[in-house]
């Protein structure tokens, strides 16, 4: 029989005493997800996957073991502790583990809700409806849907050990994922885009979004390239975002320490334009990645990144904090129970400023506004901060936008970027839908090398 969470730690916690375990800890996770996928009016797929496991790691003879399970019963958790206990008599290690005993106060996070937990299979089905029939009536040229979608989905989290620590968390979130393709005189264009939620399906205002969509795509048609040449450049929301995603393990301490960022050595240093302040905060309302701890127990909280264009501080777990000498930021991160534990941003993004999109478009004599950039992790050097990225995006002349342009290549460098923007947006988005999301405004960058024809 499965063994409830709340008496799990007491189950776990007096069996590995019986095995010889001295301090132990164990990481608990349970998903949820349900999905449906609409094609042509009809439900192409309706699915719920549920996954829960649980890490364990002591201390044995001097040596922390681990092993992990996915069933909960007592037989699984004998097990577990057999396993746990083998694999420390077999590590040979001269670095000693410690686990951690907890922060001295968590700030509640209010990233679950109940009316989402409670929405009913047929609201979701509807929801996925109209925001197919908002993309396909966007424009007379979408010709189809390569993919409609809304997945919702809730997850528990535990994490609790013999030194004081006592960690549990529930989140939900839904998200809304839409691929349009567009047709007309035989050229073809697509556009893909994704929004979040934790709170309300009604948040996602699936028919603004899916008309966004549906219109990016259209708006592609025709594109072009251009000649080759250094312009200015508008990187939109979505795309300064996708940038900023790509290049966040440049803040990681251990990537810092190894020597594997563009910014060891930086620390204090002036690293962006004294307009551009970075911030990670896990407590900000409405943004994907919020938690109250991090998957080492250690509480988050708001780290200002850079100030001012200053490098302030690198993101840290319990182990880069130390060797640093520095306190923990609360960036310890685990894709699951089984996952290894690395550096990741929980909301990082680029703080606004107060300048709309059309602004930054009005203001530009001749640039390029780039919407989606191409090949990111193979384009993009974390060492050197080097890029080279295909991009699609539009021609600004006299400060409008001329027509759509692709078959370009954006190079730069991404401190680079950061030290020559010019204006900044006030229209702040995150992409991705947990912890690792970052955000940023649109941003105009002075000039930036365009290889095109």
């Amino acid at each position: 029989m499965t063994i409830e969470r709340n008496r799990l730690k007491e189950i776990v916690f007096a069996k590995g005493a019986e095995y010889g375990f001295g301090d132990m800890e164990i990481y608990y996770q349970a998903d949820r997800a349900t999905s449906v996928r609409i094609f042509k009016g009809d439900i192409d797929a309706f699915n719920i996957v549920e996954r829960a496991g649980l890490s364990f790691r002591g201390e044995y003879q001097g040596t922390m073991g681990t092993a992990f399970t996915e069933k909960l019963d007592e037989e699984s958790i004998d097990q577990l502790l057999q396993a746990a206990r083998e694999n420390a008599e077999v590590t040979q290690s001269e670095e000693k583990t410690e686990l951690f005993a907890g922060s001295e106060s968590y700030q509640k996070v209010s990233n679950f809700s109940q009316q989402l937990i409670d929405t009913d299979s047929q609201a979701i089905i509807s929801t996925a409806l109209a925001m197919e029939k908002a993309a396909l009536d966007a424009d007379p040229r979408i010709e189809m849907l390569n993919s409609c979608a809304l997945v919702w989905s809730n997850s528990e989290l535990l994490i609790v050990n013999t030194k004081g620590l006592d960690c549990h968390t529930a989140s939900t979130m839904a998200v809304s994922q839409l691929s349009a393709m567009a047709k007309e005189h035989g050229a073809v264009a697509t556009a893909y885009d994704s929004g979040f939620t934790s709170r309300s399906l009604d948040d996602l205002n699936v028919s603004d979004f899916a008309d966004r969509v549906g219109r990016d795509a259209a708006a592609k048609l025709g594109a072009q390239t251009v000649e080759s040449d250094n312009y200015e450049i508008i990187f939109r929301n979505n795309a300064m975002s996708t940038l900023l995603q790509t290049y966040s393990p440049i803040f990681s301490g251990a990537n810092a320490e190894k020597g594997l960022s563009v910014l060891q050595g930086r620390l204090g240093e002036q690293v962006a334009g004294q307009n551009i302040t970075m911030i990670d905060d896990a407590h900000l309302p409405g943004a994907p990645g919020s938690v109250p701890f991090d998957s080492e127990g250690v509480a988050t909280g708001r780290n200002e990144v850079i100030k001012d264009g200053q490098l302030v501080t690198f993101l840290h777990h319990l182990k880069s904090a130390k060797k640093a000498g520095v306190e923990p930021t609360g960036n310890g991160f685990k894709a699951g129970y089984r996952g290894d534990l690395t550096i990741s941003p929980n909301n990082l993004y680029i703080e606004p400023g107060d300048r709309s999109l059309d602004e930054l478009i009005a203001g530009t004599k001749r640039g390029i506004l780039i919407i989606e950039l191409q090949g990111m992790h193979a384009g993009s050097d974390m060492v050197s901060g080097n890029f080279s990225l295909s991009a699609l995006g539009h021609l600004i002349e006299d400060g409008k936008v001329v027509r759509p342009v692709d078959q370009i290549t954006v190079s730069g460098n991404i401190l680079s970027v950061l030290q020559n923007v010019e204006a900044i947006g006030n229209d702040l988005r995150f992409q991705g839908s947990g912890r690792g999301a970052c955000g940023s405004p649109s941003l105009k960058i002075n000039s930036l090398s365009i290889s095109g024809k």
